[in-house]
């Protein structure tokens, strides 16, 4: 199955690069907040980052398709009672979402806002948990990678504006939601991603 989907994001890949006609690459990089689903104890801010590239392929009037490839920072932070103990999971993903964008104006204006879809792979690069006492002493700090299942798949829900800077460049804002499908654990009770991230990036257009 993991063969399979990533066959699909290469050919989607070669399938809009040969379409283009409007093509523009970029960098982006996002902070925000993630946490796992049906979580025991409380759950605290955790924060979550990404940065990578981005490529777009934009028609003249509405409509864009792309890609992401972006290195990610999620997981999430608990406190447990009555101890009030702290334990902090980092989960780090090679993230790739295949993008399909609607712009509200067409692509000769300098203001277009967007909204976005994206089915979204994710490749597990790293997993460490960490619990604090009470008193903020880090008791353990372990990786648990063997613990987690190597691939996530879920969809990515993001509206946001781009500015156009120059003929050429334009800076892209986006708040993204996260929404994963699949079960991070290996074993045990179903527990999904979710992160919220606000993106911003920059890209240029490489030909007309």
């Amino acid at each position: 199955m993991k063969k399979i989907l990533f066959a699909l994001a290469i050919a989607w890949c070669v399938i809009t690069g040969a379409m283009a006609q409007e093509v523009a690459v970029g960098v982006t990089a996002g902070i925000g907040h993630s946490w796992l689903s049906d979580q025991a104890g409380r759950t605290l801010g955790h924060p979550a980052w990404n940065v990578g590239g981005t490529f777009i392929y934009s028609t003249a009037r509405h409509w864009g398709f792309g890609f992401d490839i972006k290195y990610s920072r999620e997981g999430r932070t608990t406190r447990y009672e009555p101890d009030d103990h702290r334990e902090r999971a980092n989960l780090d993903y090679v993230r790739v979402p295949l993008r399909v964008t609607y712009f509200f104006n067409e692509l000769d204006k300098d203001v277009r806002l967007k909204v976005s879809l994206a089915p979204t792979m994710g490749f597990l690069a790293a997993a460490r948990y960490m619990i604090r006492d009470s008193d903020g002493h880090e008791v353990s700090n372990n990786s648990f990678k063997d613990q987690v299942n190597g691939f996530d798949f879920g969809l990515t829900f993001g509206a946001g504006v781009n500015f156009r800077v120059s003929e050429r460049a334009w800076l892209t804002t986006e708040l993204a939601y996260y929404n994963g499908f699949t079960n991070v654990a290996k074993t045990g009770g179903t527990t999904l991603n979710r992160n919220l991230a606000l993106n911003v990036g920059v890209m240029f257009g490489i030909n007309k």
